[in-house]
């Protein structure tokens, strides 16, 4: 590969994105994001991309054209990235600059136009997140010690994320309020992506998890209260769990049955979502309860179509 061009030859090459940080347009994009999980992803970006094309300044930012763009991609590929990470590094950049190009800030985008690569066929079932067993998440969700407050708790946050397929941010964000009657359904309403409500309509096994950890808990009557609370010497402390504890008590429970490290929560929204197309749920009836924007995302978690028991090699005979 030639030499890496930069945006000025005098830029030091240790400058990061908090040299930045100060710049008023710059900080608000990335204080606008609804997601922490967006804001920590495109935050890495551009400061990955501050540092490679040794930025320093606005002014150096604002001069970002096309050819270092590419060239900054290059050289994530002979980083050895795979291709979706290449692909969120350029998203972040895009996002950041169509924000200065509204601002008239740069005179376009220079990252439109940019070939991002592929991660993947775009079918159905063409996600990476793995799904897990019906037996493997039955077994999750009884080994909680139901004795305890803890207990109930962590079997009450394996319920609503195999029973919702919600994202481990949206069980953070639940208030008592949110766990309620709508229309004679249980329903939890959950923030999802974008800030924007989701409201999803619970099966009766959820419901009894939730109602038994409330009623051991005891705050199930303060209607403000976070669903989800840390709890210490055996009782609530009123703290929410933040999404990355949520995160823990899952992979725990995970680890505690035999499943790899590399299972997250987000394999109970792909196990969610390959099970209701298995039962038979209409495409469009799995995206709502989900949240996505579109059909063609849940499809893509759809883990039906990789089934190896279904592979065509089983029935060929030599």
């Amino acid at each position: 590969m030639s030499q890496l061009p930069t945006v000025s030859d005098n830029l030091p090459t240790s400058a990061s994105f908090d040299v930045l940080a100060a710049l008023p347009v710059e900080s608000v994009w990335l204080a606008n994001q609804n997601s922490q999980n967006t804001v920590r992803s495109y935050k890495r970006a551009v400061s990955d991309f501050v540092v490679t094309m040794g930025i320093d300044s606005s002014e150096a930012l604002y001069s970002v054209r096309q050819s270092h763009v590419i060239a900054y991609r290059q050289t994530l590929r002979d980083r050895g990235l795979k291709p979706s990470a290449i692909a969120v590094r350029l998203a972040a950049l895009s996002s950041l600059y169509k924000e200065l190009a509204d601002k008239q800030l740069v005179p376009l985008n220079p990252v439109s136009g940019v070939k991002r690569p592929k991660s993947g066929d775009g079918g159905i079932g063409s996600g990476k997140t793995p799904a897990i067993t019906k037996q493997l998440v039955r077994a999750m969700l009884d080994t909680p010690d139901t004795s305890t407050l803890k207990g109930l708790r962590d079997r009450a946050i394996l319920h609503v994320l195999f029973f919702t397929g919600a994202r481990i941010s949206e069980p953070a964000k639940l208030r008592v309020r949110d766990f309620r009657m709508d229309a004679d359904y249980w329903v939890l309403e959950m923030t999802v992506k974008g800030e924007k409500t989701n409201i999803v309509a619970i099966n009766a096994q959820c419901q009894i998890a939730l109602r038994r950890y409330l009623a051991e808990a005891g705050h199930g009557n303060d209607l403000e209260a976070p669903l989800f609370q840390a709890v210490k010497q055996g009782k609530n402390n009123g703290q929410a769990l933040s999404a990355d504890l949520l995160a823990r008590v899952f992979k725990f429970y995970a680890a505690a049955v035999g499943l790899p490290p590399t299972v997250s929560p987000h394999s109970a929204r792909a196990t969610f979502i390959t099970e209701a197309y298995e039962a038979g749920t209409a495409g469009e009836d799995i995206q709502r309860t989900v949240g996505h924007a579109s059909v063609t995302t849940t499809e893509g978690y759809n883990r039906t179509a990789k089934r190896h028991r279904k592979s065509a090699s089983f029935k060929v005979d030599y």
